[in-house]
């Protein structure tokens, strides 16, 4: 019987779709194609409101986060985000005022980037879908790829983990408006990326699947394993509150739900003090996390050693 695709994972969907190509598909947030010196980053995104925007949330807030979660695979390849496509599915009832909120939040994500909208596409249909398309650069010396850690290289990341899900769980279960629009307050990690390039670091991968998903796929594609201390992964406040009153467990909402864009990425040894300084003086905030070794995930927590079995958020899975 032929499997449908509800319950199968975007994941092994993808699998079945690079089966019917004859060229390498790369494992990264963007493909990349060489142009002289540099190489051209190319990502597209889409979002729609039945499976990504609460009802909640306000259409300037929608906007931010539309172009936002397309310039975060340009950040995790160390890339620098040029420009921006836009292809707008629109709901006929929808009012021009919401249209003029929802590219304010756009524009204003694009403009904070210095990246230019230079066209796109508008449909009518029966909601609101938002497709992207982003086109970037990076020196070939610099890129990140998935594929550069080595056995030593230690494990950080930018930003605090949770606070996307606990906005979801005020949202869900406790009814909060301001849920709603935590849940998808995020911030492409654009100025972090460039700096995390130019110091050396050795790979990268944004966290819009969460922490979990991020290494396991890294382990998949790359066969190094990883050790996560569980101490020193930085929690924002918020869900370690919404993990205490609705009895959700912390590794649940800051570890495998998804939806953040924090960038995931590995240093080596020699390179860490060097990249620590960088951050410091520009002002954003890095943490080591780990050492990338052996051959599986696994979270240190209270002194004992885990295997990391979650698997974050992914479209198509039950």
């Amino acid at each position: 019987m032929d499997a449908k695709l509800d319950g199968l994972g975007e994941r092994a969907i993808i699998k079945q779709i690079r089966r019917q190509y004859d060229y390498s598909w790369p494992d990264d947030d963007c493909a990349f194609v060489e142009n002289g010196r540099e190489y051209l980053l190319l990502s597209t995104d889409s979002i729609s409101r039945s499976e990504h925007i609460p009802d909640a949330a306000k259409y300037r807030t929608i906007g931010y986060f539309f172009a936002a979660v397309n310039l975060s695979d340009i950040a995790a390849m160390g890339g620098k985000p040029k420009y921006f496509m836009s292809a707008l599915t629109l709901p006929k009832g929808m009012k021009l005022k919401e249209l003029r909120e929802l590219e304010r939040g756009m524009r204003k994500c694009l403009d904070r980037y210095d990246v230019k909208l230079i066209g796109g596409d508008l449909k009518p249909g029966r909601e609101l879908n938002l497709s992207g398309t982003v086109m970037g650069i990076v020196p070939r010396k610099s890129i990140l790829k998935r594929t550069g850690a080595h056995d030593g290289d230690i494990v950080c990341i930018t930003g605090e983990l949770g606070r996307n899900a606990a906005g979801y769980y005020l949202w869900k279960q406790g009814g909060l408006r301001k849920g709603a629009e935590m849940l998808l307050k995020v911030e492409p990690r654009i100025w972090e990326g460039l700096a995390i390039s130019e110091a050396g670091a050795s790979s990268a991968i944004d966290l819009s699947d969460g922490l979990f998903a991020a290494l396991l796929q890294l382990r998949e594609i790359t066969s190094h394993g990883f050790e996560i201390d569980y101490s020193k992964v930085p929690i924002n406040r918020e869900a370690g509150l919404v993990s205490k009153r609705f009895g959700i467990s912390i590794e649940d909402i800051a570890f495998d739900f998804g939806g953040e864009y924090e960038l995931l990425f590995t240093v080596p040894r020699s390179r860490i003090k060097g990249l620590e300084a960088m951050a410091k003086s520009k002002g954003f905030k890095i943490s080591r996390i780990g050492v990338v070794k052996g051959k599986e995930c696994m979270l240190i927590k209270n002194g004992r050693k885990n295997r990391i079995k979650g698997h974050g958020y992914e479209h198509f899975s039950v």
